[in-house]
């Protein structure tokens, strides 16, 4: 099902990040201004989710407004553009049916679930995405995020019988590959073609160590500032320039998660990376704390350094 769909889903996928106004409520106008930067920049598969786009510090209803107006925005840009919803991060499986409904009546085109009950068995995860691609007759997305397991607490990953039983349902179009373990990845990647795979965490030097092996489409990193970053990697990619695809790794990418991610962590960096780029505020809702006046000052002159090269190199292209 939905083969045409899969076939546009390749290249790289773009974050939607919430932005927060002073108040602390979503500020519609930022966000339209970052999903209009990136489509500016070659942006034109865009996915707002459960941790990036901030869902965890957000009510249902507010998330429910946010999946429209993101897919109205972005659909009245570019009808082609591909636009990827999410449900809550805890909830039923009745609710996550009604996100992936209202997601439909939105003119999204896929939504991505989360499942983070804990786990008793492949049967409750299954029969959980089976009711809502049944019900629903609607592109889905597994969320394929470490589970807690229900004997005994502690984290686990997804089972590898669990991953070869999801083609099993028609719906089920894509999978977030969530758990940055090399051998869990290469059991999602032996799906490909059936199920397309989106590659999550390590940025553009972990992608194409799976490109071989039949990655398709990764979640941008450092592109978050600058779309075409990731649409010049992809073409890079493509035609085999090495010299281009080293640079991008070498020169942005890695100063960035080297530095600043590995010191703050990944949540709290890219919206500070945003801000120093002048497309949002890095301000959250409690309880996730932004970086101090201090700490982000560190991420602008990474960011500096970044964006100087960058320049330069788009200047000699």
């Amino acid at each position: 099902m939905f083969e045409a769909l899969k076939a546009k889903l390749q290249g790289p996928v773009y974050t939607i990040f919430t932005p927060f106004g002073a108040d602390e409520n979503v500020d519609f106008d930022r966000l339209e201004a970052y999903l209009r930067h990136l489509y500016k920049g070659g942006a034109r598969r865009f996915y707002a989710m459960a941790y990036n786009s901030r869902y965890s510090q957000m009510e249902h209803q507010e998330i429910l407004e946010l999946n429209a107006y993101c897919a109205k925005v972005l659909k009245d840009l570019d009808k082609e553009n591909i636009v990827i919803v999410g449900d809550p991060i805890h909830c039923s499986t009745a609710t996550s049916l009604d996100f992936t409904l209202q997601a439909k009546d939105a003119g999204a085109d896929i939504i991505s679930l989360i499942f983070r009950e804990k786990y008793f068995g492949d049967d409750q995860v299954l029969e959980h995405y089976a009711k809502i691609g049944r019900e629903s007759n609607f592109p889905l997305l597994v969320h394929e995020m470490p589970f807690l397991s229900g004997f005994d607490g502690n984290q686990m990953h997804w089972p590898t019988s669990l991953l070869k039983s999801l083609p099993d349902i028609p719906q089920i179009m894509a999978l977030k590959e969530d758990a940055k373990d090399a051998e869990i990845a290469k059991v999602a990647f032996s799906l490909e073609p059936r199920i397309r795979v989106v590659l999550a965490g390590g940025g553009k030097k972990r992608f194409r160590e799976f490109y071989t092996q039949g990655a398709k489409c990764w979640l941008n990193g450092i592109s978050i500032i600058d779309a075409q970053i990731a649409e010049v990697f992809w073409q890079a990619l493509l035609h085999d320039n090495k010299q281009t695809q080293d640079f991008i790794i070498n020169e942005l990418e890695s100063p960035f998660f080297d530095t600043v991610v590995k010191k703050f962590g990944w949540h709290r960096t890219n919206k500070a990376l945003l801000e120093a780029a002048g497309l949002m505020d890095r301000r959250d809702r409690m309880p996730l704390k932004h970086l101090s006046d201090e700490e982000f000052e560190e991420v602008v002159e990474v960011y500096q350094a970044i964006s100087e090269k960058w320049q330069r190199f788009k200047g000699a292209m």
